[in-house]
């Protein structure tokens, strides 16, 4: 890069880390070349002869109370059974434009690199392209997954549980999802409960479609939100378990019997499904599964330095509960 530019290399390394010794047009040209090339400084990195750090990046916007723990740990455990390290990024979802993260890695000069989900913009990949890293995408929708993805068809879970509702016979649906704007994979799964829905003879009204942040507390509002509407349902679909979990208490509160009354029916097959009262129905998502396939692509495309694989998606079941029951009668 230097060459490029018409400087020393000591002169770009002042111009990145000390820009204010460098004066204004040099160093106005120097980050045009940053730019044009994707140049990371890879201080370990470029300090190896094999050029390997055994370590891989993840960006993971959001773990916590959230179905990604298990996918983190079973990639972290399939790294380490061959000597990786896995370094985690925890960018705040509002902040997924800024490169910083993705950065940072690439200056640690890691072997490859872990994204989730599909909604990343252009440069992101742009730049993971430009030093020549393979890239896995986990959680990745079916919808236009790139090559190295890892997920499910969220649609297709969508339709799993509208299509068990409507066998019990339900017809009055509300639905407390994820932030649709922001996230495809709630995207998809609204489209499938919604389409499924309406194919199926049901009715899924807009005032009974509210968003919600996935945690327990959102998922109890919710409910209380929908209640409030005064329009009946008896069947309500939740973007995940944990907001499952919170509308079960709302509608308790609210003196409604669960499934008598309504039937609840969440997304993940968390932890805790099975234990709850009365056990949450849900749709099982490959969580364990994903972490240790992304493991296995990765490892492989570093050893044989191939092209990425076509995506990977991995299937979904319904685990039938005592959350939902059949309609009442009329």
């Amino acid at each position: 890069m230097a060459r490029m530019v018409g400087v020393s290399i000591s002169t770009v390394s002042r111009a990145l880390h000390r820009p204010e010794m460098v004066d204004a047009e040099t160093r106005h040209r120097i980050n045009a070349a940053v730019t044009a090339l994707g140049y990371v400084p890879q201080g370990v990195g470029r300090a190896l002869v094999s050029r390997r750090t055994h370590s891989i990046g993840a960006v993971v916007p959001r773990i916590g109370a959230s179905a990604f723990a298990q996918t983190i740990e079973a990639l972290r455990h399939g790294l380490g059974k061959h000597n990786y390290t896995l370094l985690l990024a925890q960018p705040p979802v509002e902040e997924q434009a800024d490169l910083r993260p993705l950065r940072t890695l690439i200056e640690r000069g890691v072997d490859a690199i872990v994204l989730l989900g599909n909604d990343y913009p252009p440069q992101w990949l742009d730049l993971i392209t430009k030093n020549g890293l393979p890239v896995a995408t986990i959680w990745a929708d079916a919808s236009n997954a790139p090559p190295g993805a890892i997920g499910f068809d969220n649609y297709v879970a969508g339709r799993q549980a509208a299509e068990h509702l409507l066998g019990l016979g339900h017809r009055e649906f509300a639905f407390i999802s994820g932030h649709l704007a922001s996230n495809q994979r709630a995207r998809q799964r609204y489209q499938g409960v919604l389409e499924t829905i309406a194919a199926g003879g049901g009715r899924l009204s807009r005032n009974l479609i509210t968003e919600a942040d996935y945690e327990f507390a959102d998922g109890y509002r919710a409910a209380r939100r929908l209640l409030d509407e005064k329009q009946p349902f008896s069947a309500l679909i939740c973007g995940n378990d944990y907001l499952a979990l919170g509308a079960m208490a709302g509608l308790r509160e609210a003196g409604l019997d669960i499934p008598r009354d309504v039937s609840v029916i969440g997304f993940n097959n968390s932890e805790f499904a099975a234990f709850v009262d009365p056990p949450l129905t849900t749709v099982h998502f490959p969580s364990v599964e994903i972490g240790a396939t992304a493991a296995e692509t990765l490892l492989a495309a570093i050893d044989s330095d191939n092209a990425m694989p076509p995506p990977q998606m991995l299937p979904t079941a319904l685990i039938k509960r005592s959350s939902t029951g059949p309609a009442k009668m009329p």
